[in-house]
């Protein structure tokens, strides 16, 4: 993607993303920081082609079904939160399979309440609407020949293999987190990574065949969001100023590495909205994650795979991508 070709839709993406945080930091109602969307205005308003395979009402009845979902969780059920996030999971795979849907930004939608024990409506109203402002922003851009009409066909796989392969990744989500939720160290498994996750593991993910800048990408904005937030907290630089900041290193990043990967944009913004524990410890502990996600999602998942480069001893084949 060219961000010279694409810099309206940049702009207007880096305009909402910055107005939301002002809107926030000036009402000091942080339930309004939606951090995912910076990751659905890279998918829906930047890129040339929608990254989901959903339509415009599924995209904005799923995120609100997530954002309601995990805040009925926090007032109604009386569990630890390694518990409310496996049963969030499972009803993110529930929903979009019932939607015929891929929108996987909805995990983010529905664990983020859990881990921040939110539980004001003003979230999920919050979240609707946003949601609902990118799908009209995103028909405005189709009518003005911005970007590509979204193409929607919806996913009726048989039952079997697909709760099979939901049912694999509960099983690896559940492994992982229980060590990051059940010990209160939350940031190696914050809702990006586990969208990044839950994308990666389908089987012909491109990413997948570079793994490894999913996890730079991944990495990089944590430290964007990082360094970010110190300037937040010891310098007074309003949340406005430091959101445009983080878009900006998004930005370079994104393009340095040429992997627009959505999630990316969500971790950056989610470190202007997390308890603050000082510098560093956002930046290390979420590239830790990182690479633990990425690893698990290639590594215990079929699908493509980085190809051995010819010179291995076992005669691998050589990789044909540069």
């Amino acid at each position: 993607m060219s961000i010279r070709e694409r810099w309206l839709p940049t702009l207007l993406a880096g305009t909402f993303v910055v107005a939301m945080c002002a809107v926030a930091d000036a009402t000091g109602c942080m339930e309004l920081l939606f951090p995912e969307m910076a990751a659905i205005l890279l998918g829906a308003w930047m890129q040339p082609r929608q990254a989901w395979n959903v339509s415009r009402p599924r995209m904005v009845a799923l995120m609100g079904a997530g954002a309601v979902f995990g805040l009925c969780l926090n007032l109604l059920l009386p569990a630890p939160i390694w518990a409310r996030a496996l049963v969030a999971y499972a009803f993110c795979a529930i929903a979009m399979n019932v939607a015929g849907a891929d929108m996987s930004p909805m995990v983010s939608a529905t664990i983020l309440p859990v881990l921040l024990s939110t539980t004001s409506w003003l979230y999920p109203a919050a979240v609707i609407a946003m949601v609902s402002a990118v799908a009209i922003g995103q028909c405005v851009m189709e009518d003005k020949g911005l970007r590509e009409p979204t193409g929607f066909r919806p996913l009726r796989d048989p039952l079997l293999p697909t709760a099979t392969s939901w049912g694999r990744r509960l099983l690896v989500f559940a492994a992982l987190s229980a060590p990051a939720y059940l010990t209160g160290e939350v940031l190696f498994a914050v809702p990006p990574l586990l969208v990044a996750f839950t994308e990666l593991t389908r089987p012909d993910y491109t990413l997948r065949l570079r793994p490894w800048r999913g996890v730079a990408v991944l990495a990089c904005a944590a430290v964007i969001g990082d360094a970010c937030r110190v300037a937040v907290e010891l310098a007074g630089l309003p949340l406005a100023a430091a959101a445009a900041l983080a878009f900006a290193g998004l930005l370079v990043v994104w393009n340095a590495f040429e992997t627009w990967l959505p999630p990316a944009g969500a971790v950056a913004l989610l470190a202007l909205l997390v308890p603050w524990s000082g510098p560093g410890v956002f930046a290390v502990e979420v590239s830790v994650g990182a690479l633990v996600w990425v690893s698990a999602a290639v590594l215990l998942f079929p699908g493509i795979r980085p190809r051995r480069r010819a010179n291995d001893v076992d005669g691998g084949q050589p990789d044909p991508l540069p």
